[in-house]
């Protein structure tokens, strides 16, 4: 997809010459001048460094956040550590839940950020066919992750649990309808270039899909923090104290504190992308 396609919208400034092809997003060889006052020594935006570099720390910070899931779903307090598809072993299988819905998170990183790195492919079918992909992997991975909570949660073997009872799965579960929106919209719309849809109905399409992309990014954000939160209800973060309470830190379980860091990392990751892909047109 194009610039407008993928849902980013950049200043046209930044966008250059659309038959003139750059090796580099963003690169001072072929874009017009930005506004006065607004240029670096290499003729960049002052933003625009700033936004490279938040997109740069998105992409290690998902890398992180996959890290430190396998590493939370390890621990002994996560039904006994690991992953399993077994019947019996529901716990376990539940584990399988927060590490594919980070592993989406991550492809979703890096899916948004595809149209703006300055590494991305001067060729852009090739970045089309990118976003599409990380898009559909993020969606299979998702689909995992859901099955995954049904299937434990219906084990016989391990005892019944009730599902999508908490705040949690009713935010997923909207968010999952909005992403499958989402991406049918961009499919159809954009990537199979159906005849039957008009020029006039794709831009109104592409307005949607401009709102709707970042909105269910930091949708998605919000409810792995839902989530994170929730099953560090049923660990038990919290400990008896005799006195005041002066050095918390000391005394919280070791999977509390693993998925603390991995709350923290996946909203540095959210605030780094919506950073890295906001439109600063006409800021100064």
């Amino acid at each position: 997809m194009s610039d407008t396609e993928s849902g980013n919208s950049r200043p046209d400034w930044l966008k250059g010459n659309p038959e003139e092809s750059t090796p580099m997003a963003g690169g001072p060889a072929n874009n017009p001048s930005p506004p006065s006052g607004t240029q670096s020594a290499n003729g960049e935006h002052w933003l625009l460094r700033f936004q490279h570099h938040a997109g740069v720390l998105s992409h290690i910070l998902a890398l992180m956040a996959v890290c430190v899931v396998s590493l939370w779903v390890s621990d002994e307090a996560m039904g006994g550590g690991g992953v399993s598809w077994s019947e019996g072993d529901a716990k376990r299988v539940f584990n399988w839940h927060p590490v594919m819905m980070i592993v989406a998170f991550a492809f979703m990183t890096v899916s948004s950020l595809a149209f703006f790195m300055r590494w991305r492919s001067v060729d852009r079918m090739v970045n089309k066919t990118l976003h599409v992909v990380q898009w559909t992997v993020a969606a299979i991975c998702a689909s995992i992750g859901l099955v995954a909570v049904f299937k434990s949660h219906n084990d016989a073997a391990s005892g019944y649990i009730a599902n999508l009872y908490s705040l949690h799965s009713w935010i997923g579960i909207a968010v999952i309808l909005l992403y499958v929106a989402q991406f049918l919209a961009g499919v159809l719309s954009f990537a199979l270039k159906i005849q039957r849809i008009t020029p006039s109905t794709r831009a109104k399409v592409m307005n949607l899909h401009k709102f709707f992309g970042p909105t269910i990014y930091i949708a998605v954000a919000f409810t792995i923090l839902l989530g994170i939160q929730e099953k560090e209800g049923f660990i038990g973060c919290s400990y008896k104290v005799d006195q005041a309470d002066t050095f918390p830190l000391q005394q919280i379980p070791r999977a509390c504190r693993i998925s603390h860091s991995l709350g923290i990392i996946v909203f540095t990751m959210a605030l780094c992308t919506t950073f890295a892909l906001y439109d600063f047109s006409g800021v100064p």
